[in-house]
């Protein structure tokens, strides 16, 4: 399983939004909401992180609203997911505890022993994991969800 903060799973669904427009006009905060059913408040936090970190761009008055500020094929979900919620050492699947952690004991217990067996599995799954993140880009998303609008507007 995946673990996704919902900032940032909401910061990547707002991206896509915008990356679905053709860019001529703002987005409305409404139209983001609507979109990636966001409560009001949070929208604001998260978009106030997407702008600060140069992603998105605000306009004030009438007709207002955001833009993307970057090319959406060159941010990928995990550059998303680190700007939310930081470059985690901690696995983003798996397990979290340190594999064969006793505490300096010269012997293993057996859970830590089951743990060290299946550690290599959970790294692989955790670097697999990444890559993908990696790969994937806001560009992609919007692509998928143009193809099937009656899924996603």
């Amino acid at each position: 399983m995946i673990h996704l903060s919902t900032k940032s799973e909401y910061a990547i669904k707002a991206l896509v939004r915008l990356a679905l427009s053709d860019g001529s006009a703002p987005v409305t905060a409404r139209d983001i909401g609507a979109f990636t059913g966001v409560p009001p408040k949070f929208l604001e936090q998260v978009m106030h992180d997407l702008r600060q970190a140069g992603l998105v761009e605000s306009q004030r008055g009438k007709g207002g609203g955001y833009v993307i500020a970057r090319d959406p094929a060159a941010v990928s979900f995990a550059d998303v997911i680190d700007l939310i919620d930081g470059r985690r050492a901690d696995p983003l699947v798996g397990p979290v505890g340190a594999p064969g952690s006793n505490g300096g004991k010269g012997r293993m217990r057996g859970g830590d022993q089951a743990e060290a067996l299946v550690a290599p599995v959970w790294r692989e799954v955790r670097e697999c994991t990444r890559a993908i993140l990696g790969s994937a880009t806001i560009a992609d998303a919007a692509a998928r969800a143009a193809e099937a609008p009656m899924y996603y507007i």
